[in-house]
């Protein structure tokens, strides 16, 4: 059981990840990821902020930590994928601009799905990494349902609608298996995680919450949009990716599950927060 459960970790992943990009496609339009690009300042210093500062901020203080070698490539994968699909509605509920963290997530996936397996071939000259399977995979279960879905929502919006709130529930079916897989595979792994992974993990989040808020410019709803935006990460890529890249290092998938659950529990805790105290962060 334990050996087919090993073995299929691979197709569970990537089916949630396929399912939930196609949710979200079906929720967005193309108007709504173009709109509010026309405030470019904000677009660019938004694309900065998630593509180069908060890796290379990342990067600095992983190095700085005696972090094992799967560990630091597990937690730097996390941080590389930008774009979380959960970003726009944690940013919605929280009371800040859901249309530009929409604009963002479409700028921030494709980036995400070009960028990492060229970051990692660079970064990682001695780890085999198949590097045109890796990035067909994430066309295929990322970027193809997302097209899918969007196609989908112009033609039958009605239809996308009702299909859309189904499709939501198969996918947070799918995350819990999937994070139930992973957890029993590995869960010798997660026993012998190091305690300064997750101190590292938590230093993370408050850095990017903080570089994201400051970022945001003068308005309070572009503020909170950014501080999330910046430290709620692409955990379902991050762990497709570990699985895809790294399958005789198992470590690296562990640490990038446990970011990915880390940052939901701080999300609905920062976003209750921001939501519930509008008097701290003043326009």
């Amino acid at each position: 059981m334990r050996e087919f459960l090993t073995q299929s970790l691979g197709v569970t992943i990537a089916l949630f990840v396929f399912i939930a990009m196609f949710n979200l496609g079906m929720d967005l339009t193309l108007r709504q990821i173009i709109e509010p690009l026309r405030n470019r300042r904000l677009f660019l210093l938004s694309m900065l902020a998630n593509v180069i500062l908060i890796p290379v901020l990342a990067v600095a203080f992983a190095g700085a930590m005696p972090l094992e070698e799967a560990t630091k490539i597990g937690f730097l994968l996390y941080v590389c994928c930008a774009g979380s699909e959960a970003g726009p509605k944690l940013v919605q509920i929280a009371g800040g601009n859901a249309a530009f963290a929409v604009a963002l997530l479409g700028a921030l996936l494709p980036v995400t799905v070009f960028v990492v397996p060229l970051a990692l071939f660079l970064a990682l000259p001695d780890v085999n990494i198949e590097q045109s399977k890796l990035m067909f995979n994430l066309l295929l279960v990322v970027v193809l349902p997302m097209v899918i879905g969007l196609s989908i929502k112009a033609l039958r919006d009605t239809a996308a609608t009702r299909v859309s709130a189904v499709v939501h529930r198969i996918s947070v079916l799918l995350l819990g298996l999937a994070f139930a897989q992973i957890i029993y595979v590995n869960h010798e792994k997660f026993a012998a995680l190091q305690s300064i992974a997750l101190f590292a993990g938590l230093l993370f989040f408050v850095l990017a919450f903080a570089l994201g808020y400051l970022i945001g410019g003068p308005g309070k709803q572009n503020r909170k949009t950014l501080a999330i935006m910046s430290f709620i990460r692409g955990g379902s890529v991050s762990m497709l990716i570990a699985g895809q890249a790294f399958p005789h290092a198992p470590q690296v998938l562990v640490i990038a599950t446990v970011m990915t659950s880390l940052s939901v529990v701080l999300a609905v805790l920062v976003t209750v927060w921001l939501r519930r105290s509008p008097s701290l962060i003043t326009s």
